[in-house]
């Protein structure tokens, strides 16, 4: 399981789980109160991640819970201090943060229904519940940031943190350059059409008198929204794509629009109410299907382009820029510079890296994003700019922690 995705569903599970836990006052810091279901859960998170029992080590159990305690005290000071700095995040942020994560919840549990029912507690409720966490974190993150971002170290310290810790290092995988030309898999123009006629159908059956709620239920293909009758909730400006945002601030309450096309589709959507500039919305979307005339099409394109490459001596980046789908592409010309080894994420990257030599260009290979063709530039050893980053994060933990112990002093704690 991936790592940052793993924590992400324990942290939505500990929202989920709280309503098992009979609640108390575990401590207060300030105006902030930290229940002792908090406590709980973010031991349970912990314990999970170790791979503790907590029924069968309640010793150890016992130790995360105070351990679990402390980081809580460590945060609400933080969000005090914040306060105090002025630090804010935008909703935006908050809501695009906590889609992300909603979305690999969904991703890894294979459905939402499955993810409901891990979670016990519908997405509509979760997101209400995460959403002061998540804003919570940001702005936590946002404070160490610029308290901490500007911290340089010498090279007198890197030797100094080597010479203490060479010994628990582990091994130092090589950086990789390489660049990639993606080939997305896209609709073409008889799917669009298709979908735009379902569309354009199930408007009409609104307009004829049909349930909203049931035909999202039934047709809509946003995962996210499906089953709450298409209902997004309240989004502030900003939290939509920009064609559908558009259209959505145009409404006045219960109108329904006509179909609107973005990247994801064709939606009708309605408006339900008005808070200011937050609104609530719900949506049916249809999304165009790839046929299997599209998958050729596609892989007869990144074929054409991949001989030429090595046929015409066409320059790679060059090709990158007017044909790769990489929306980063037109900047970066497909190079992706530097990247140590062991945080390329993709495993199909990988295997085809391996068995390359600098300047190959690869054969064309299919991911879940499309097709690609790869050329590897180089292979370094940055061993010393690792140690570096390293002994970085050392010295502004080191630092983290003082600064912590001085505004602990700064601030009321009462540990229940």
């Amino acid at each position: 399981m991936n790592k940052r995705l793993s924590v992400l569903f324990l942290l939505l599970f500990s929202v989920a789980f709280a309503q098992d836990i009979i609640d108390g006052i575990a401590a207060i810091v300030g105006e902030n109160v930290i229940l002792k279901s908090e406590v709980e859960q973010l031991a349970r998170m912990n314990a999970s991640q170790l791979r503790i029992d907590p029924r069968q080590d309640p010793v150890k159990f016992e130790s995360l819970k105070k351990n679990a305690l402390d980081a809580l005290i460590d945060e609400k000071i933080l969000v005090e201090q914040a306060k105090l700095d002025s630090i804010e995040v935008k909703d935006r942020e908050v809501e695009a943060m906590l889609e992300q994560q909603i979305q690999g919840i969904i991703s890894q549990t294979g459905s939402i229904d499955k993810a409901e029912e891990i979670l016990g507690s519908p997405l509509t409720k979760i997101r209400k519940e995460y959403r002061p966490i998540i804003r919570n974190r940001l702005i936590v993150d946002k404070l160490r940031s610029e308290k901490f971002n500007s911290i340089s170290i010498s090279r007198r310290e890197v030797n100094d943190f080597y010479k203490v810790y060479r010994d628990s290092m582990p091994d130092i995988p090589p950086t990789l350059d390489f660049s990639q030309i993606l080939f997305q898999i896209k609709p073409g123009d008889q799917e669009q059409a298709l979908a735009r006629e379902k569309a354009d159908s199930i408007l009409l059956c609104i307009k004829t008198g049909d349930d909203f709620a049931a035909l999202a239920r039934q047709f809509s293909e946003d995962p996210g929204s499906a089953t709450e009758g298409g209902d997004l909730g309240y989004i502030s400006r900003g939290g939509f794509i920009k064609e559908f945002e558009e259209v959505a601030y145009s409404l006045e309450p219960q109108e329904i629009s006509a179909v609107v096309k973005t990247t994801f589709g064709y939606h009708i959507i309605q408006l339900l109410d008005k808070k200011g500039e937050k609104i609530n919305v719900r949506h049916i979307l249809i999304s165009p299907k790839v046929s299997e005339k599209n998958i050729s099409d596609a892989l007869d394109l990144a074929r054409e382009i991949r001989k030429r490459l090595v046929t015409e001596s066409f320059p790679f980046d060059s090709a990158a820029f007017f044909y790769s789908d990489d929306s980063d592409a037109k900047s970066n010309k497909g190079r992706i510079d530097r990247i140590p080894k062991n945080q390329i994420q993709n495993p199909e990257f990988l295997t085809i890296l391996d068995s390359m030599k600098v300047a190959d260009v690869s054969s064309v290979f299919r991911t879940d994003m499309g097709f690609h063709i790869l050329k590897l530039n180089g292979i370094y050893d940055d061993s010393w700019h690792t140690i570096e980053q390293w002994a970085l994060e050392y010295k502004k933990s080191d630092l983290y922690r003082q600064w912590i112990s001085e505004l602990r002093s700064q601030f009321y704690i009462d540990i229940k």
